[in-house]
């Protein structure tokens, strides 16, 4: 929603400070989902909200459950016929939110479904807000709890290239009159857009930064991942070290494995040997999750197993992440928009 354009039509129309308060209440506190719920507002204004104020920027066109796990996957359509995919998830005891930030995307990474899509266009940062503000009307709706813990822009999209309404979609999510997610809460996952590392430790030193890598050789990452053409691992190297000299922060290494692609003894080797070459590199720490190879398919778990313990054995941080909603195709690198 946009809250800012609401406050701007309270402050014009003359309405006293306390129904911006209400306002506020409702959407961000009880999790509204119509201006007829806001029952603390007179008839006439809940009428001309309705009309100028959609509470959500997009329709939820379907809604698919895991059978497997508490994932959920939402369709949304967006107000130009677009549509995009979100996910609320709860990997422990906390909700979280899975975002996209863009229609498609441009990067084209070998595994990932949404790169085949193209790129459509970029989300606005109420588009992007507006996705947790839907799951936090869900859960209230459904009694599931009492708020969203956490995001994670690791849905469509390349984050770091739609840059400016990202960090827009952060603050007004971080706001303590909104949502009130706290930034160490939010993961901004990046597929390696080594220029912008520095402006994002200017701009949100406390967000917690996610390098998608899956491969520590140049010319194999850039079979998978044709962005290593243009930002390297030097280029990512030099950025990370910049990146943690500004923020003191730890950096997670996101790393798909994929069997007899990037999943052999050499892979694990040339992983350690670029963590080490990185300065102050203890505050890098490895994720690995088995790729997810279709509908239902993945890499075997004893393989991320073997490649886990062949970096554990060479000093390096690492877990093993559990791949969620797998069966509904809301998994790493399966989202794609697509009516099921």
């Amino acid at each position: 929603m946009n809250f800012e354009a609401v406050k701007q039509f309270i402050k014009e129309a003359g309405l006293p400070n306390f129904r911006l308060t209400q306002v506020r209440e409702a959407v961000y506190k009880r999790g509204i989902t119509s201006w007829e719920e806001a029952s603390s507002l007179p008839e006439d204004l809940r009428k001309q909200l309705d009309q100028k104020f959609p509470i959500l920027s997009f329709k939820v066109s379907k809604i698919l459950y895991s059978q497997q796990d508490r994932t959920a996957k939402a369709l949304l359509t967006l107000q130009d016929g677009l549509q995009i995919e979100t996910v609320l998830l709860k990997p422990q005891d906390t909700w979280s939110v899975c975002v996209s930030s863009q229609v498609g995307c441009a990067l084209h990474c070998s595994f990932c479904s949404t790169g085949k899509m193209g790129f459509k266009r970029d989300l606005t940062q109420e588009e992007i807000a507006d996705q947790v503000l839907m799951w936090f009307q869900y859960v209230r709706k459904e009694k599931l709890g009492e708020r969203i813990s956490n995001v994670v822009f690791m849905g469509m999209g390349e984050p770091l290239l739609n840059y400016v309404s990202v960090v827009e979609a952060v603050r007004n999510l971080s706001n303590p009159d909104y949502l009130n997610i706290g930034v160490r809460h939010i993961s901004v996952s990046t597929s390696g857009i080594a220029d912008k590392l520095h402006k994002l430790a200017v701009d949100l030193p406390q967000v917690n930064l996610a390098i998608s890598l899956h491969n520590a050789d140049n010319a194999e990452r850039s079979k998978l991942m044709p962005v290593n053409r243009k930002f390297d691992l030097d280029d990512l190297k030099k950025a990370l070290e910049e990146y943690i000299a500004m923020t003191g922060r730890q950096v997670f290494l996101e790393y798909s494995v994929i069997e007899n692609i990037n999943s052999r003894p050499e892979h694990i080797r040339k992983l350690a040997d670029w963590i080490y070459s990185i300065k102050d590199n203890y505050l890098l720490h490895v994720n690995l999750i088995a790729c997810n190879l279709g509908r239902g398919e993945k890499t075997e778990d004893r393989v991320v197993k073997e490649f886990a313990a062949g970096l554990k054995a060479m000093g390096i941080a690492v877990t093993i992440r559990k791949s969620m909603g797998n069966d509904i195709l809301a998994a790493c690198g399966q989202l794609a928009a697509q009516k099921r």
